[in-house]
């Protein structure tokens, strides 16, 4: 690999790599873990490395606005909105659904990062790509210099971040004496997974890198990860020949639908909170953790392996996925977590499966 594109920091790497050990024994398989969800409540999270690509090229081309779109709770625009209040340019932030009654999670961050919110009033990407060009052809013919960005930061270029941190990754893995069997990560927009795969195609090899599909951004995935993939490779000047059998999508941990918990990704979450004090999201990481446990109990993966945790935590404080996490773990009004101090609420059970 020579070159590459100008990378502006806006995290520090690398990212922790931290074992999971009494995860590991409820997962039955080795876990570690890597933090890409460390960081400041804004610029934390796998999309922030695809940002410190992109926001450079903005500025290199005189842009003077940052806009992309996302699902209204969307962690690729939080961090975008971040980003731009970091860099001194303005946000537009092109969002689904309809406008909420009360701001909170990460619209409520959004608004604090001083990002302009357009809500599409439609959850299907094709529209809300639509709007977002619409959106862009707007600002130009008011004397903006819009710079536009696709869902999840997901270009070849946002994807040379993961390219770079398959490299840290790596070595934090020799550093540590691990030999993952495999990487497991949540995908929706394809930059993770298409700069993960030219990461260890430039490595000759290395754990397979399985990415867990939560929702239906594009109509080819498998296609548009590829896509990616290449034009990432293309930009850092790897000779490699990458083809469908690169891309490792597994699409069928999503649930019902994209935003829907599953049971598999509440438990995950729940053991990953309760017994490495970590957080994940219901809607993106959790279920690549629920994937990961699933796939451990099967016996499909035997460990060491790895869980890139790309953050999302902060979508846990909007009303209805805190509502659904507490219900999951047990709770109810007015929050009994258990009978006398420090004993695990009623209805849960221990790692070691009894009752609690």
């Amino acid at each position: 690999m020579t070159g590459g594109p100008v990378r502006r920091p806006l995290t520090p790497l690398p990212t922790p790599f931290e074992p999971a050990p009494r995860f590991s024994e409820a997962a039955g398989v080795e876990v570690w873990v890597k933090r890409d969800d460390i960081g400041s409540i804004g610029l934390a999270g796998n999309k922030v490395r695809k940002l410190e690509y992109l926001v450079a090229a903005a500025l290199a081309e005189g842009a003077d606005t940052l806009v992309t779109l996302g699902a209204a709770a969307s962690n690729a625009a939080r961090a975008t909105a971040a980003a731009t209040a970091q860099a001194g340019l303005r946000c537009v932030l092109v969002l689904g659904g309809e406008p909420p009654d009360a701001p909170s999670g990460n619209v409520l961050l959004d608004g604090l990062f001083g990002a302009e919110l357009r809500f599409a009033r439609t959850g299907d990407w094709s529209e809300l790509d639509r709007a977002l060009h619409a959106t862009a052809a707007e600002l130009r013919s008011a004397g903006a210099r819009p710079y536009v960005m696709p869902a999840g930061c997901s270009s070849p270029l946002g994807a040379v971040g993961f390219v770079h941190a398959h490299a840290e990754l790596a070595a934090q893995m020799a550093e540590a004496g691990i030999a993952a069997e495999a990487v497991y990560h949540a995908s929706s927009s394809g930059g993770t997974h298409a700069g993960l795969v030219v990461g260890r195609a430039l490595a000759g090899g290395g754990p397979e890198i399985r990415a867990i599909g939560v929702g239906h951004v594009h109509r080819d995935m498998p296609g548009a990860y590829l896509e990616i993939a290449r034009g990432a490779a293309a930009l850092v000047g790897a000779r490699v020949e990458l083809g469908p059998d690169d891309i490792r999508l597994d699409m069928s941990h999503m649930g019902p639908a994209y935003g829907v918990p599953t049971p598999a990704a509440l438990e995950a979450i729940d053991l990953l909170a309760r017994l490495e004090g970590m957080v994940c999201d219901p809607v993106y990481s959790g279920k690549g953790l629920g994937a990961l446990l699933t796939d451990a109990r099967s016996g499909r993966v035997r460990g060491p392996v790895v869980f890139w945790h790309t953050g999302g935590a902060q979508s846990v404080f909007e009303p209805g996925v805190a509502a659904g996490l507490w219900d999951a773990i047990g709770g109810g009004p007015p929050f009994p977590r258990g009978g006398a101090p420090g004993q695990p609420p009623a209805g849960r059970t221990s790692s070691t499966g009894q009752g609690a």
